[in-house]
């Protein structure tokens, strides 16, 4: 494909449809984030890969409760029953980074995970697998409970849920 049309093509897509993403798939699209360029080449994060319905419907239901402490004024949009955090995707893959206890490449390395982020949504997107950041699963960042139940395990920090 075309990097023009790949970059000017790519959209935030939030209704996905029941056909499964292959393997090899999501092998392709965790490839690419990989490739990413890096801060004195860390390559500083971790993609956990979530295709467990339940578990991806308990990351929707754990952010809706968060929203609705923190955003009030939302209540009654996230009162439905339809997942209107990760919309029902059949795979959540949820790059994570190393935390730096010194905190001398904590930026560095929040900018490294957007890098591979962004490589991830072109690749999926040459695939033909729509994509989206779902920013509102940042806030799961203050449930570490809830991080380690979905994988996101000890010394890493959640960067970029897609």
């Amino acid at each position: 494909m075309d990097l023009d049309a790949c970059v000017k093509g790519r959209r935030s897509v939030r209704a996905y449809t029941d056909e499964p993403v292959s393997k090899g798939q999501i092998e392709s699209v965790l490839e690419a984030g990989v490739w990413a360029p890096t801060g004195m080449g860390r390559e500083p994060w971790k993609f956990v890969v979530i295709e467990d319905k339940k578990l991806i419907k308990y990351v929707s239901e754990e952010t809706k409760l968060l929203l609705q402490q923190m955003m009030p004024s939302m209540a009654t949009h996230l009162q439905t029953g339809e997942d209107v955090i990760c919309y029902d995707a059949p795979v959540l893959v949820l790059v994570c980074t190393e935390k730096d206890k010194k905190e001398h490449f904590n930026d560095l390395n929040l900018l490294d995970s957007v890098l591979a982020a962004e490589n991830m949504f072109l690749k999926g997107y040459e695939l033909g697998i729509e994509t989206c950041y779902m920013g509102f699963v940042m806030l799961l960042r203050t449930k570490p409970d809830v991080l380690k139940k979905v994988g996101v395990t000890d010394g890493y920090d959640l960067m970029v849920p897609l």
